[in-house]
C-alpha cells in the first residue's frame, strides 16, 4: 500500500509541475504553416525503435501508440511514465548556419490492468508546436527606401488522451480512445520602414485557438508459438474530426516619436492605433489517420517491428507558398535483452534498442515536399527485481533542404523517460 501512495504522490507531482513548466520544442522556420511541427511519439522505448509501437503487445511498458496495447499487463500491475527531452538544431541555408538548443518536459501517462481482460490509460503528451523569428530586409539603392519584415511565432497544441482495451480469446485485443487537443498557436508579422521616420510601422497577430475531440481505435493480434517465437499484428484508426477553431485577429499601425495627437476635439489618436480587431470561427477537417504494424521475435529477448502509416492532408488549411498533401512514414526498430533472468552481469538486464525512420511531411513549400528521416538508438536500464527501468533514447535526424531557397535542419534529440512499476488491487495474507 505505501508504494502505491508514493507512486500516486509522484504522479500528482509531475501532473503540477508541467503546465507551469512546459515549454514547446522547436525553432524551425517551418513551422509557419499548417499546425506547426508534429512531436515525435511514444516514450524512450518507442522513439529509441524508431517511432514504432503499433505491434508492440508487451506487458513491460506503457505503449500509447495503439489503444489495444493498453491490455498487454497482467492483471495487478500499474506503470507510470514521464520522460523529457533535449533538443540540439542546426539549421543551414546556401549562405548561412545557425544553432539552437532546448531541454522541456515530454509526457506524463500511467496505464493500468483492470482485471484480467481490459486495461486502462491516460496521459498528457505533445501534439505540435509552432517556434521561429525571422527577419527579412529590403533595400532600393536607387531610391533609398527601405522595408523590413519580421515573423515571429510560439506556441503549442497539447494531447489529453484516454483509452481503454479489451483482450479477447487470448490473441486479439481492441482498443478505443480520445484524444482531446488543446492549444495556442500564436503568428505576428511586423513590418517596418527604417529609412522613413515620418511611416508608421504595422503589427498583425494571429492567434489560433484549438480545442477539439479526436476519436481512434486500435487492435492487435498477437501469437505465440512454443514460447520460443511470437508474432503481431496492429492496426490504429484516426477517426476525421470537425476541429474547433476560434482565430483572434488583430492589426495596428505603431507611429514614430508621437506621443499621441487629437484630430479633432473629440478624436485622440494613440501611437499604437488598431485598424482591425475580429475573432472568427475557422473549422477545418483534421483528416483521418491509418496505420498498420509487424512485430515479431523471441518472447522477453527479442522484438523486431515495422509501422506504416498514412495520412491525407490536402485541401486542409492551405495559403500563401505553402498547401498540405498526403503524408506517409515508415518507421523500423528492434529490441534485444541479453538475459533478463540473468543473476551476474548487469550488461545482461539491459535492453538496447536500435530504429531508423522516413517520412514525406505534410507540408509542401514552393512545390517541395518536406522529407523527414534518421536513425534511433538507446539503452533500458532496469532496477532489480522490479520492472522499474531507466530509458534513454538518442534521435539524429535531418529535415528540409537548402536547395530551392530553402533551409536543412539537422538535428539530435535525446530523450530520458522514467516506468514505474507497481502492484494493485491484490491483498496480502499473514500467517
Amino acid at each position: 500500500m505505501q508504494g502505491r501512495k508514493f507512486s500516486l504522490s509522484l504522479l500528482l507531482l509531475i501532473l503540477s509541475i508541467i503546465p507551469v513548466g512546459a515549454q514547446f520544442n522547436t525553432y524551425s522556420p517551418y513551422t509557419r504553416f499548417g499546425l506547426g511541427d508534429f512531436s515525435k511519439n511514444g516514450t524512450g522505448q518507442n522513439q529509441a525503435m524508431g517511432g514504432t509501437g503499433i505491434a508492440i503487445h508487451e506487458n513491460n511498458r506503457l505503449n500509447y501508440l495503439n489503444p489495444a496495447a493498453f491490455s498487454a499487463l497482467d492483471s495487478m500491475s500499474v506503470y507510470f511514465d514521464f520522460g523529457a527531452n533535449v533538443f540540439l538544431n542546426h539549421y543551414q541555408t546556401i549562405d548561412n548556419s545557425n544553432y539552437w538548443s532546448n531541454m522541456n518536459l515530454h509526457h506524463v501517462a500511467f496505464t493500468s490492468s483492470v482485471g484480467k481482460h481490459f486495461g486502462i490509460s491516460a496521459g498528457i503528451v505533445p501534439y505540435s508546436s509552432i517556434g521561429y523569428n525571422i527577419r527579412q530586409e529590403y533595400n532600393n539603392y536607387l531610391t533609398g527606401d527601405a522595408i523590413d519584415y519580421t515573423f515571429k511565432g510560439e506556441g503549442g497544441i497539447m494531447n489529453f488522451f484516454f483509452g481503454i482495451s479489451a483482450k479477447m480469446f487470448n490473441r486479439i485485443s481492441a482498443g478505443v480512445g480520445v484524444k482531446y487537443l488543446l492549444g495556442r498557436l500564436t503568428r505576428e508579422r511586423y513590418v517596418v520602414f527604417p529609412a522613413n521616420s515620418d511611416y508608421s510601422s504595422i503589427l498583425s497577430t494571429e492567434r489560433f485557438n484549438l480545442k477539439s475531440p479526436v476519436y481512434s481505435f486500435g487492435l492487435q493480434y498477437k501469437e505465440i508459438i512454443k514460447d520460443k517465437f511470437f508474432f503481431t499484428l496492429g492496426g490504429i484508426y484516426d477517426l476525421k474530426a470537425n476541429i474547433g477553431a476560434e482565430v483572434d485577429y488583430s492589426v495596428s499601425n505603431q507611429f514614430y516619436g508621437v506621443s499621441g495627437a487629437y484630430l479633432s476635439d473629440t478624436v485622440y489618436v494613440d501611437p499604437d492605433f488598431p485598424v482591425e480587431l475580429d475573432t472568427v470561427n475557422r473549422d477545418f477537417i483534421l483528416p483521418e489517420k491509418i496505420g498498420f504494424g509487424l512485430s515479431f521475435g523471441i518472447p522477453d529477448k527479442l522484438i523486431i517491428t515495422g509501422d506504416y502509416y498514412l495520412q491525407d492532408w490536402s485541401n486542409t488549411l492551405s495559403g500563401e507558398n505553402y498547401r498540405l498533401v498526403n503524408a506517409s512514414s515508415l518507421h523500423l526498430g528492434a529490441e534485444f535483452t541479453p538475459d533478463p533472468e540473468a543473476l551476474r552481469g548487469y550488461h545482461k538486464l539491459m535492453t538496447y534498442r536500435l530504429g531508423g525512420f522516413y517520412q514525406n511531411s505534410y507540408l509542401e513549400v514552393e512545390g517541395y515536399q518536406l522529407k523527414d528521416y534518421g536513425i534511433s538508438f538507446g539503452v533500458g536500464l532496469p532496477v532489480r527485481s522490479l520492472r522499474t527501468s531507466f530509458n534513454v533514447a538518442f534521435t539524429l535526424g535531418t529535415r528540409g533542404t537548402t536547395d530551392f531557397n530553402m533551409v536543412k535542419e539537422n538535428y539530435g534529440v535525446i530523450t530520458f523517460n522514467i516506468t514505474l512499476h507497481d502492484l494493485w488491487f491484490y491483498k496480502r495474507k499473514f500467517d
